[in-house]
C-alpha cells in the first residue's frame, strides 16, 4: 500500500517539475521568440529609406514567429487547464521566465 502511494506521488512531482520547467523555458525562450517575431513583424524603417525592402523580407517571418509563439502558449493553457496546481504551476514559472527575459533584454542588449 504504501509503495503504490510512494509511486504515486513521485509521479506526480516529476509530472509538476517537468510542466515548470516547460514554463521557465517558454516565459525565457519563447518570449525572448515572441519579442524578435514583434521586432521583425514591425519594423522601424519607412518606405523610402534604405533599409526598407530588407526589412519588409523579415515581415511574414516575424508574424509566423509571433503566431508560433501563440500557438504554443494557447495549447499549453488548454492542456493544462484541466488541473489548476498544473495550470499554476505552469504560470508561476511562465512569469518567472518572462521577468528573466525582460530583465535580459533590458540590460544585456
Amino acid at each position: 500500500f504504501l509503495k503504490d502511494a510512494e509511486e504515486d506521488i513521485m509521479k506526480k512531482l516529476t509530472k509538476r517539475i517537468g510542466i515548470s520547467i516547460l514554463g521557465f523555458l517558454q516565459g525565457t525562450i519563447g518570449s525572448y521568440f515572441a519579442l524578435l517575431g514583434f521586432a521583425f513583424a514591425f519594423p522601424e524603417s519607412s518606405p523610402g529609406s534604405k533599409d526598407y525592402e530588407e526589412d519588409m523580407f523579415f515581415v511574414p517571418f516575424g508574424y509566423l514567429m509571433i503566431l508560433i509563439w501563440l500557438i504554443i502558449m494557447v495549447c499549453s493553457i488548454i492542456f493544462f487547464r484541466k488541473n489548476k496546481g498544473n495550470l499554476l504551476s505552469f504560470l508561476i514559472c511562465w512569469g518567472v521566465g518572462l521577468a528573466g527575459c525582460l530583465v535580459y533584454t533590458k540590460y544585456f542588449h
